[in-house]
């Protein structure tokens, strides 16, 4: 790869941005890091180091005008979600780098705007149910078919979900303050995908997809995400979809992820949609060990306007036929993290990855939805084994 002179400004400084600050250092850039805690391990791999929130957009840009910068700005990038997204495409606009429009990022936080605004351009969406007393509420009411997914209006990701299950939870709900701040969607049986990909001057590129499996109804926390996806044949209909969702939305620039509800009827229902890298160790762990892609010298590239086309990863590496990311769950009654549990690969296995999510001795009483899950495993097989009977295998044997 060309070497560079130049800059470059990382939002946030934690585990998950350190493959973006090593993909700049590799080509030789300076690396800025912006983060709000000073033992954050992305700061020893820096050039520089503002200790600013990544929320605080202003005060990064005055930091920035403070900064004896030894080469020029070339980019702005971040792994992070939510409100660090804001703050990146707030920068790059101040700064005059690429980024997105900061409207554009606004309307992917506010779900229901954004639900408005894509709807109209003929992108399949759940449907919305009414929450009130009108009496068009109370006919909808009468149609409801439980379970009924709530989801906060603003925000990003999973937080605050929550599902109404019976008429008496919606009663329930419907009563409190806040209900008037959810979205209310019916609950849609099907398989669940997610898409990774980049916007290139408007343009999307589809990377990769992968099937995400959940503990389904109430909680539906993830606890496992497979390469390749079963659902292939759907690639070109899901690259077409989140095109029309990067033209409704006026973005321009960066990474994408998308989640998608699969039905029996092979509808592919938008879910979720972020202008962000996305998480699960998606980008950073199963793309580069499955299909030997090295997503964030992309995302650097794109980030910095340095021509790159990104294509559709179909070929698996090293004759690896299927690779899966494997999360445990506690069980009911146990009320503190114990020792982690070992696995130990069967023939054609390899175990690539494995984390501890939990500190061993923690609470998890208090813990809810995904951050219940105490650790997770990589792991690929060179076998042309049924995924479901795999999958199967890989809890039975970690849990037992």
């Amino acid at each position: 790869m060309k070497q560079l002179t130049g800059s470059y400004l990382s939002i946030g400084a934690g585990e998950n941005q350190i493959p973006l600050i090593r993909a700049a250092k590799a080509r030789g850039l300076k690396v800025i890091s912006v983060d709000t805690n000073p033992e954050a391990p992305g700061l020893v791999e820096s050039d520089i180091r503002i200790l600013e929130s990544t929320h605080e957009y202003r005060k990064i840009l005055h930091a920035m005008s403070r900064v004896p910068l030894p080469f020029k700005l070339m980019g702005v990038g971040s792994r992070s979600y939510g409100k660090a997204v804001y703050t990146v495409s707030y920068l790059a606009e101040k700064l005059k780098l690429r980024g997105n429009p900061r409207d554009t990022v606004n309307l992917f936080l506010d779900k229901e705007k954004f639900k408005n605004s894509v709807g109209k351009f003929g992108i399949p969406l759940p449907s919305s149910l009414q929450v009130g007393s009108s009496p068009k509420a109370k006919e909808k009411k009468q149609e409801l078919t439980f379970p009924v997914i709530a989801k906060p209006k603003e925000g990003s990701g999973k937080k605050g979900i929550t599902v109404l299950e019976t008429e008496a939870d919606y009663k329930k709900f419907s009563r409190l303050k806040t209900s008037e701040s959810f979205l209310l969607e019916p609950f849609i049986p099907g398989d669940e995908v997610t898409v990774l990909g980049f916007v290139i001057a408007r343009r999307f590129y589809l990377i990769s997809l992968t099937d995400k499996i959940t503990t389904g109804k109430p909680n539906f926390i993830e606890v496992a995400h497979v390469a390749p996806s079963k659902h292939i044949d759907l690639a070109g209909e899901l690259k077409m979809i989140c095109q029309a969702v990067v033209t409704a939305t006026k973005l321009k620039t960066g990474p994408f992820v998308a989640e998608f509800k699969i039905t029996k009827n092979k509808e592919c229902l938008l879910i979720e949609s972020a202008p962000e890298v996305g998480g699960e160790f998606l980008a950073d762990v199963l793309i580069p060990e499955h299909y030997g892609y090295q997503y964030f010298n992309d995302l650097l590239s794109v980030t910095i306007g340095e021509k790159t086309r990104p294509e559709f990863l179909k070929k698996p590496k090293d004759g690896i036929t299927k690779s899966a990311l494997v999360f445990t769950l506690p069980s009911d009654r146990q009320k503190k993290m114990g020792e982690p549990a070992v696995f130990e690969p069967n023939t054609g296995e390899t175990l690539f990855f494995q984390k501890q999510l939990v500190p061993t001795g923690a609470s998890l009483e208090k813990l809810e939805g995904n951050h219940k899950r105490t650790q997770v495993f990589g792991i690929t097989t060179k076998l042309s084994t049924n995924t479901k009977d795999w999958l199967d295998s890989l809890f039975t044997r970690i849990n037992s």
